[in-house]
């Protein structure tokens, strides 16, 4: 029985995940659409991030949860395949 309820507990704590990861996609696509709106920074004393700055780090951040997601999946398979048990 507690095996039981352990297993029920994994598939819960992996679907949350799988939400967040999808949740954390949407924010990077929304982000995105912010990209045209970023003007040059002018002369100041404040050390401000350009535009080819943002989008690098916003494309790192991409590939990373693509990564993520990838081996996420991966360990699903591995999960399913030993009905759960963890």
């Amino acid at each position: 029985m507690q095996v039981q309820a352990a297993n029920r507990h994994a598939m819960t704590k992996y679907q949350e995940l799988m939400t967040a990861i999808a949740l954390v996609r949407t924010a990077l696509d929304e982000a995105k659409k912010l990209h045209k709106k970023i003007q040059e920074p002018g002369e100041t004393d404040w050390r401000v991030p350009g535009r080819d700055e943002i989008e690098g780090g916003h494309s790192k951040a991409a590939v990373q949860l693509t990564s993520f997601h990838d081996a996420t999946v991966k360990w699903e398979k591995e999960l399913v395949s030993k009905g759960w048990r963890v």
